[in-house]
């Protein structure tokens, strides 16, 4: 769909361009989080499968030579340190995620009260609808309410 043209101020044309640039970052993060979450999964699953094939099974129980096992196999203590790694920048990128979330929502919700003001040049409900109905249906943004 394309953007209709409108007669906005440029201060509403502005508020506008940044929800939707809020709204892509916010989309891009909750993307990479999923991505991330699954490779911190699959290595925490090889990293569990090895160390029981490779450390537990063969130690028999010894503290001592189970940590020997674990030092001497460099690609068990290499996946052990990037699952860590990788868990560590998962934990990150949720708190990213929910700092452009927030700030999404709080423009968006500016937006909405915008909409209620006399913000056009030319105020008319047939404006504010195309508006919302573009933003819904090319970007998935609701300013047609708050909750």
């Amino acid at each position: 769909m394309e953007q209709p043209d409108l007669n906005l101020s440029n201060d509403t044309k502005v508020l506008i361009e940044k929800l939707k640039k809020r709204k892509k970052e916010w989309d891009r993060l909750k993307k990479a989080q999923w991505l991330f979450l699954s490779l911190t999964g699959a290595l925490l699953l090889y990293c569990t499968v090895s160390f029981y094939q490779k450390v537990l099974l063969v130690s028999g129980g010894n503290a001592m030579v189970i940590l020997n096992l674990l030092v001497s196999n460099k690609r068990l203590t290499f996946s052990l340190l990037a699952c860590i790694s990788f868990f560590m920048f998962s934990r990150n990128l949720v708190k990213q995620k929910e700092k452009a979330k927030t700030k999404y929502e709080n423009i968006r919700m500016e937006t909405v009260d915008r909409l209620d003001a006399d913000w056009l040049h030319d105020v008319k409900s047939e404006t504010r609808d195309k508006i919302s109905s573009y933003l819904d249906k090319k970007y998935d943004i609701n300013i047609s309410y708050k909750g």
